[in-house]
């Protein structure tokens, strides 16, 4: 028998907002196999309440729109209605973000699924639903690349990417999603479709930092311009061992404030013993380009480690897609997630050491290692994972978040590049001080009625 955590107070009309949304040509259903696929994120919590037959909530019926101009039809349909509405793309994410708490219309975007390249300006224009990995496919197959490619790149979607501000594991080098975006094609809550023209740079507040991270609360991306670049001609991949974190972490600030290699991971002693069979703290880099002999050999002439060679980078680059830890782990009865977060070279290994003592204290951890993911001039991002047993799993979970949060509150960013979502949601209002209530404002503009992603990120419920 199947449980329904929260309940949608919306089922009396959704009858007549299914007749409207067929009436406009819109493809929708209220069959239950379509409803129980829109129910949620990839959550560990939701993994595990799924083998009890338990979701935590379920939308009353799922939209699947084809291009702009339908979004905004379901929109000013909602609006109508005063039903809401939440945005699923590869429902990839971990933090909580799609699962549609207040019922109503679950909007599917992968229909959304166009690929345009402009080979003379360097851009692709590539519809919110496009899967990652068939977009890189599809450059390739013409000589280019995004060199933007996050663990989860055959799983999410570009719509995805800009919504929860996502990063790529070539990010040293050719930035954030932030950095990459030149244009977005977006629906308003109210149906209205603003678009830019993609341009190299603009006077005053670009429009895209209104919606770059906001997790669908502001509108609904419906296309994105991005830069591309010509595949890269030459690559030297190159590892070390080091005694300690801490020497890695001072010799990865020495390269990235000299140079941005492609890529760069430094691997605490737990997690090179895992992915590479070594004793020690592990770092791998890769360089490419035309620049690539001479970065390499800064590299070997810079770095203070014992030199291992190409194949810990190849086998790291053999593993990087698999993102299965998961879903091995909650069958057997153990929870399994990842906690990212920023911090400046000040203070990194105090945020290193503070942060895994957090979690490795609450009861029930069998294990919590790190590595670093992401790095910048003024410093870097550290990717905590843990796993833990509990009677009960759910207050486990969240007290190693609730430690884990509290830990990096004054000292790092509470989140890197996985979102917000309705998880990290309590701790925003500390993160941005007074900032906060100026986002809280804006929803209340854009969103008058509350209807688009209700409960997610500004921690708003279902009433407004």
């Amino acid at each position: 028998m199947l449980k329904i955590i929260r309940r949608s107070r919306y089922s009396e009309k959704i009858d007549e907002v299914v007749k409207e949304l067929k009436r406009v040509g819109i493809k929708v259903s209220t069959h239950l196999a379509d409803r129980i696929a829109y129910s949620k994120d990839f959550n560990p919590l939701h993994l595990n309440r799924l083998l009890d037959y338990t979701l935590p909530a379920l939308p009353d019926a799922v939209a699947f729109p084809e291009n702009a101009e339908n979004v905004s039809s379901i929109m000013q349909i909602a609006n109508s209605y005063s039903i809401p509405v939440y945005v699923f793309g590869g429902a990839s994410g971990v933090i909580d973000g799609a699962t549609p708490y207040c019922g109503g219309i679950a909007l599917s975007m992968l229909s959304l699924g166009k690929i345009k390249i402009d080979a003379e300006r360097l851009l692709v224009k590539a519809g919110a639903g496009v899967v990652g990995g068939r977009l890189e496919e599809v450059l390739n197959h013409k000589g280019f690349t995004l060199r933007h490619s996050p663990q989860s790149l055959y799983c999410s979607t570009v719509g995805g990417w800009v919504a929860t501000k996502a990063s790529g594991q070539f990010s040293t080098k050719y930035g954030n999603i932030e950095d990459i975006l030149v244009s977005l094609k977006v629906v308003m809550p109210d149906g209205e479709i603003i678009e830019a023209e993609p341009l190299p740079r603009r006077a005053f507040i670009d429009p895209n930092d209104l919606f770059i991270g906001s997790e669908g609360i502001f509108g609904i991306i419906c296309e994105a311009t991005l830069k591309i670049r010509k595949i890269p001609k030459k690559n030297h991949k190159i590892a070390f061992r080091f005694d300690s974190m801490d020497d890695a972490v001072e010799n990865a600030r020495k390269i990235v404030q000299t140079f941005k290699p492609a890529l760069l991971r430094i691997f605490d002693r737990l997690e090179s013993l895992k992915n590479f069979n070594v004793n020690g703290v592990v770092m791998i880099v890769m360089v490419e380009g035309e620049m690539a002999d001479q970065e390499r050999d800064f590299v070997l002439k810079k770095v203070e480690g014992e030199f291992l060679g190409e194949k810990p980078v190849d086998d790291w680059l053999e593993e990087r897609f698999n993102v299965s830890d998961i879903s091995k782990f909650v069958p057997l009865g153990i929870i399994f997630d990842t906690i990212e977060v920023s911090c400046s070279w000040k203070n990194a290994m105090e945020v290193y050491r503070k942060i895994l003592k957090a979690i490795r204290d609450v009861d029930g951890t069998l294990l919590a290692s790190c590595h670093a993911s992401h790095f910048y001039e003024e410093g870097l991002c550290f990717y905590f994972t843990f796993a833990g047993v509990a009677k009960n799993l759910e207050e486990y979970y969240r007290e190693v978040w609730k430690k884990a949060m509290e830990a990096a509150l004054g000292t790092a960013s509470i989140s890197h590049h996985h979102g917000i979502g309705a998880l990290r949601a309590k701790w925003l209002p500390k993160e941005l001080e007074g900032y906060y209530l100026i986002f809280r404002d804006l929803k209340t503009l854009f969103d008058r009625r509350n209807i688009l992603n209700p409960g997610k990120v500004v921690d708003m419920d279902c009433t407004g």
